[in-house]
């Protein structure tokens, strides 16, 4: 009697073919944490077939070109970092010995370029060959262009999977962040082993020179929220109309909806082209505006969505120019919003919710409080998260803190790891006096401005801080130099700089310094300010006490391990051939050995062979 053919189920058929031995060879290159999801997403390809030649090559096809965006040629996501140190060396070390061969210099650049290509990496962009050659021979160049490089790859695949996302981990993935957080560690380290002396003999560690700056995230906030009260002072003294917009991407750029599942209409874009895409459409807005004869000055902050996509949230003062065209408009505030409304709405402008989500206008009214009220919450929500309670999404969800091991990780912790990953610039200054006078003037002694003119002294005043006693004042600091939409070329306090070659990592480059600020009403004058020589201070710290060595990193655990402590050196037991000793060096050995009432003879000695 002839068995009877057993048939599986079509979905088990698919599954067992995805986890055969034949089909692992196309999922060697994915990350573990991606496997059982691009299988899911093979799953779903596959589920309308039923002929085994036909959904085969479907899910061949499906997982080739997912690991071909997602995985950078010739680089594993899953090595640690102290691997990615060794491919930088190794690709490195590889340039150097192909461009002994080369034969001309655009066989130098074709070298570098096929060297790149194969880590997925862009070369060098240089007019100059040396410069070009510099990096590329270089082991430093080499890794950081591959932690980029494999940390946007590896990011990328988490959104486009679905792990990104306020019911998973919100705005970035807990791997990056965790790796964010091993890097600021490996940060702290390096500035704290090394010691910096100037000319007058003060040492500090670069720790605490870096403290000092807006490197400290409370000054770095508190900074902020100074030029936010300086535009608010000036735009209440001349009138200006105040907004606060909310910009958001089109739907294409989401990759997860609210639910937590799929977005069917993501692009596959990354949250560093969404950025660009908005950055393109406030310039196009910004141009019009110009054209138009209206003017703008404030603040851009950029922040995630849940699931890692940038929206920007904007505070803004506008106002009429001289070139304004339709002076029979007054209500000037409405004229931008309609203009901004005509910018957002226009790609995808028949998808559900465009109107309603991809722009929101809100006019400050300036009796419910201060305008720089609207914004603080996220200008500290992006920072630290000071002062914020409840660490709310633009949604109204509530992201709590998370704990992967013995690491915390804060919200704010998760928007520093998504800016950095993304190359993403969080805040933003449109208009005004450029924050670097400001900073300059910090530096000039008061004796320096004594004899100065009456604008100087003004602006120096203004940025100028005593504790407890004196706040700096941005109002008064851009009422000197002419308003908050004064043109560059009119500024009445401009810097000093000086061009001085260096030599760097990369060899010799002209840099641009800063060494005091000119005056308008005092032609050819400069208030030089105060900059030290720092000079690096030998320490005791050995290579391994602090980031002189790269720390390993990895996805899945960034424990510090414990030290361990070095062996003390052995002596060495081995015994001479002493058979080799000459005579006299014999006959010491055997009378200490006699004196000790023992003989080494013939145990260590061997007995002369009598010749016949």
């Amino acid at each position: 009697m002839r068995s009877k053919r057993v048939v599986l189920p079509l979905r088990q058929r698919h599954l067992s073919f995805l986890q055969s031995e034949r089909f692992a060879p196309e999922l060697a290159r994915l990350p573990y944490k991606w496997r059982r999801r691009v299988i899911g997403l093979a799953l779903d390809k596959m589920a309308w077939s039923s002929w085994y030649k036909i959904y085969e090559s479907l899910a061949t096809t499906l997982v080739r070109e997912f690991a071909e965006r997602y995985v950078p040629a010739g680089v594993d996501l899953s090595q640690h970092d102290a691997d990615i140190v060794a491919t930088a060396k190794k690709a490195a070390a590889h340039v150097v010995s192909a461009l002994w061969g080369a034969q001309s210099d655009l066989h130098a650049l074709q070298i570098i370029q096929c060297e790149c290509t194969e880590y997925g990496i862009d070369p060098p962009a240089f007019e100059a060959l040396k410069d070009v050659i510099a990096r590329a021979v270089n082991p430093h160049w080499w890794r950081a262009q591959l932690r980029k490089r494999v940390g946007r790859a590896f990011e990328a695949g988490n959104i486009r999977l679905g792990y990104v996302h306020y019911r998973g981990e919100p705005y970035a993935s807990n791997d990056t962040v965790i790796n964010r957080q091993a890097q600021n560690r490996r940060n702290v380290l390096a500035l704290e082993g090394q010691k910096l002396e100037n000319e007058l003999g003060q040492q500090f560690t670069l720790a605490e020179l870096a403290g000092t700056t807006t490197a400290n995230k409370a000054i770095r906030r508190g900074e902020l929220m100074l030029r936010l009260n300086g535009f608010e002072t000036i735009a209440k003294e001349v009138g200006d109309e105040g907004l606060f917009i909310t910009w958001t991407c089109p739907s294409r750029f989401h990759a997860t909806l609210h639910c937590g599942k799929p977005n069917p209409k993501y692009s596959g874009a990354t949250p560093r082209e969404a950025n660009e895409y908005l950055q393109d459409l406030t310039a196009r807005f910004r141009a019009a505006m110009a054209r138009r004869g209206l003017a703008l000055y404030g603040f851009r902050i950029a922040e995630p969505h849940h699931d890692a996509t940038p929206h920007w949230h904007m505070l803004l003062f506008v106002r009429t120019t001289a070139k304004f065209k339709t002076p029979h408009i007054h209500d000037v505030a409405n004229r931008v919003t309609r203009l901004m409304k005509r910018y957002a709405w226009a790609a995808n402008r028949g998808e559900p919710g465009a109107f309603a989500r991809r722009l929101k206008v809100e006019r400050i009214d300036w009796r419910k409080g201060s305008a720089a009220g609207y914004i603080a919450k996220y200008v500290s929500k992006n920072i630290d998260g000071a002062h914020v309670g409840d660490h709310k999404t633009k949604d109204g969800y509530v992201v709590v803190t998370d704990c992967v091991g013995d690491q915390e990780l804060v919200p704010s912790a998760r928007i520093d790891a998504w800016a950095a990953c993304w190359g993403i610039r969080q805040f933003q200054q449109w208009g005004g006096a450029p924050v670097t006078v400001w900073r300059e003037l910090r530096r000039i002694k008061e004796e320096m401005v004594n004899e100065a003119p009456a604008p100087m002294r003004r602006a120096w005043n203004a940025a100028q801080k005593i504790e407890g006693e004196k706040r700096a004042d941005f109002a008064e600091y851009l009422r000197v130099q002419g308003g908050p939409v004064i043109p560059r070329k009119n500024l009445i306090i401009t810097l000093a700089k000086d061009l001085t070659t260096c030599i760097g990592r990369y060899g010799e480059t002209i840099k641009s310094t800063p060494y005091g600020v000119h005056c308008a009403a005092l032609f050819g004058v400069v208030f030089k300010s105060v900059r030290h020589i720092w000079t690096p201070v030998p320490s005791d710290t050995t290579a391994c006490d602090g980031a002189a060595v790269a720390l390993p990193r990895t996805r899945v655990n960034n424990c510090t391990h414990p030290a361990v402590p070095l062996r003390e050196k052995q002596p060495d037991w081995s015994f001479p051939d002493v058979n080799k000793f000459p005579q006299e060096a014999k006959s010491a050995l055997i009378a200490a050995w006699a004196a000790l009432n023992a003989c080494p003879y013939p145990r260590i000695f061997d007995e002369p062979k009598e010749t016949p």
